[in-house]
């Protein structure tokens, strides 16, 4: 599955068009609201492709969002206690 992955938050899709179309939305969404140059961070992105990025947040953070292929398709074989 496909694993879409934001500020605090994860959503797998089955089909890579799919996650593709949310993985845009809120990359340029929080690009939209924070400001900046980096319009069209995510058009080079190509069908079936994986990204990474990470942008600049407040007070020196960074913001990671990422579209990857997740092989364990969210399944948890076992816990391991910290």
């Amino acid at each position: 599955m496909w694993l879409v992955s934001g500020i605090d938050e994860e959503h797998r899709f089955r089909e890579w068009a799919d996650a593709a179309a949310f993985y845009r939305q809120i990359v340029e969404e929080w690009v939209a609201a924070h400001g900046g140059d980096r319009a069209g961070i995510v058009d080079d992105l190509r069908l079936g492709d994986t990204q990474q990025i990470e942008l600049p947040a407040e007070h020196g953070e960074k913001v990671r969002f990422g579209l990857t292929w997740d092989a364990g398709g969210g399944r948890v074989d076992h816990f391991v206690a910290c």
